[in-house]
């Protein structure tokens, strides 16, 4: 951890505690740790471990985001879901479930940045080698913050198909499977399989939320979630050289007569969208082609 980096984070832990209320014994107790620490930490004189970070952020009652760098908190607006969807109603879920499906993905995203921060190595979403890593893991952290707030309704199905399951709590509850897919790109499967769908595509741009197109940074942002069925015949299948084994791609088609259900108008990466551009706004929602 850098000299400036733990100097921030000790005097982001003194503020949140006075606005807290809580005394330096009380947060460090509640936090499992001695007072002498929390104090060293506070002062900057003391490196804290990822654990001993998570127990003053559940001690302050804020999440390690928030705790360790504020000012790229990130959390999606409640306003950014289309609730009036029309897929909605085929489902036992509402728009709070995909709400916080995004909310999960940054909130875990955003805590393992702080875990390689720490020990100065580079971003996750630089750390691999190629995109579909970063893609099958935004999906994972996704699907489960949908089943987490499913009301018991999913689960996740590790490993195999599809990603989201009923828990056999209330009967015709469908399998939703979960695809992730970079700016303008199609989701891309291993065979075309039928059936409920949940499509997430991000960009990369700045942690502030900087973006612009053709230009990728280091963090991981949702600009849109997309929910729909598909048919065998609605894939494109291909055997392209290098693809990883993947051979089924969605048909642009195919995923643009999904309903939108979540949007970020300020990541859009289409070319004819620029900020405030009500038109392509209302083409996004509208399942319009851009």
């Amino acid at each position: 951890m850098s000299e400036d980096f733990k100097s921030g984070f000790g005097r982001r832990v003194k503020e949140l505690r006075e606005l807290h209320g809580g005394s330096l014994e009380e947060i460090a107790e509640d936090a499992g740790i001695h007072r002498t620490m929390l104090g060293k930490i506070e002062r900057g004189e003391r490196e804290p471990s990822i654990s001993i970070a998570m127990g003053i952020a559940d001690a302050l009652n804020v999440t390690i985001t928030e705790l360790t760098n504020p000012e790229s908190f990130r959390t999606p607006e409640k306003e950014q879901v289309i609730e009036d969807a029309e897929i909605m109603d085929e489902l036992p879920i509402d728009g709070s479930a995909i709400l916080t499906g995004v909310e999960q993905t940054y909130e875990n995203l955003d805590t393992i940045d702080f875990a390689l921060q720490r020990r100065g190595l580079d971003p996750l979403a630089e750390q691999f080698d190629e995109y579909a890593a970063l893609s099958t893991v935004i999906g994972e952290f996704f699907a489960s913050g949908v089943a987490e707030a499913s009301d018991g309704l999913y689960e996740v199905n590790a490993g195999d198909f599809p990603d989201l399951i009923s828990t056999g709590k209330r009967s015709g509850v469908p399998g939703i499977e979960v695809k992730v897919a970079m700016e303008t790109n199609q989701p891309k499967g291993h065979l075309p399989k039928p059936g409920m769908y949940v499509v997430v595509r991000y960009v990369l741009a700045e942690r502030d939320k900087t973006y612009e197109r053709d230009e990728r940074k280091d963090t991981a942002w949702i600009w849109e979630v997309r929910m729909g069925r598909m048919d065998e015949e609605q894939f494109n299948e291909s055997d392209t050289e290098g693809d990883s084994g993947k051979t089924a791609t969605f048909s642009a088609a195919a995923l643009w007569n999904f309903d939108c259900v979540y949007l970020d108008p300020d990541l859009i990466p289409y070319a004819r969208y620029e900020s405030k551009d009500a038109e392509a706004l209302r083409a996004v929602q509208g399942q319009e082609t851009l």
